[in-house]
């Protein structure tokens, strides 16, 4: 069941995927971190620094939802960890740096 206050906090820009993840514990697999970002979160490699991201516009379903994925990760574990969310947790937008492997 979707969770109502996450839902709303989102449309109206209060937090972002990365908070909602941090909040219920989802992490990626290992070697993978996430950020929260303005505009949702970026996942990028344990021990490298958080990519410099363009954050995207959005509509009132899409604050908030967007995965910024960072060079070096592969989208492999990106749709792992993707398709591991419910429905109301997953991306809406993605952003590809130059560098992540297919």
């Amino acid at each position: 069941m979707a969770n109502v206050w996450e839902s709303v906090a989102l449309r109206g820009g209060m937090i972002s995927l990365g908070d909602v993840w941090r909040h219920r514990d989802r992490r990626p697999c290992d070697g993978l971190v996430v950020t929260t970002t303005s505009d949702g979160a970026v996942i990028h490699r344990a021990g490298q620094p958080v990519p410099d991201i363009t954050p995207l516009r959005a509509t009132a379903r899409t604050r908030g939802r967007t995965l910024h994925i960072g060079p070096g990760v592969a989208l492999s574990e990106v749709g792992a960890f993707v398709a591991s969310l419910p429905m109301d947790m997953r991306p809406a937008n993605y952003t590809v740096a130059p560098g992540v492997r297919t």
